[in-house]
């Protein structure tokens, strides 16, 4: 199975941490989104249930599959700051994220196991189709997480621009 792995387009609430917050694209990422995915052919496209993803997604010309298992990581008490006002309430906990950022969950957010685990759901499920051509549309850690599945190498090192495309094969 050829994978393309889309991160959704620019939020209106970009540059905050916004896990499970759902807010809509901006007009910046209604206009990404217009200008970078028209042209990617697929046979299905799996989405998050993320508004942001979901708008993201409908740039795409494919049947849309939504699985709640592809929804960003969740952040806790840490949705909708900023990374200085995390940095300014916890500079403790921010040290060691920043040492290795999935050794601890946000206060009160998912852990690394759970979001693996969910999302290794979500590909077994994919894998269980017949498509040849899919598409993912998903949220930064998502994918990170899915290319660690699928390549190996530590989620946290995988980066991703909004709409950017990364293609894998399964």
């Amino acid at each position: 199975m050829r994978l393309y792995l889309v991160r959704h387009a620019e939020p209106t609430l970009a540059g905050r941490f916004i896990g499970r917050t759902d807010p809509p694209l901006s007009e910046t990422g209604l206009a990404q989104a217009l200008a970078v995915l028209p042209g990617l052919e697929v046979e299905h496209v799996f989405v998050s249930p993320l508004r942001r993803a979901q708008q993201t997604a409908e740039f795409i010309s494919a049947e849309r599959t939504t699985l709640e298992e592809l929804a960003e990581l969740h952040f806790g008490d840490w949705e909708g700051l900023t990374w200085d006002e995390i940095a300014a309430r916890d500079p403790e906990l921010v040290e060691r994220k920043m040492a290795n950022w999935f050794s601890e969950p946000a206060p009160n957010g998912e852990h690394l196991e759970e979001l693996l685990n969910r999302v290794g759901l979500a590909l077994h499920l994919m894998q269980q189709t017949s498509y040849s051509r899919v598409a993912i549309v998903a949220h930064a850690v998502v994918n990170g997480a899915i290319r660690s599945l699928l390549t190996g190498g530590d989620p946290a090192t995988y980066r991703q621009q909004y709409v950017e495309i990364i293609e894998l094969e399964t």
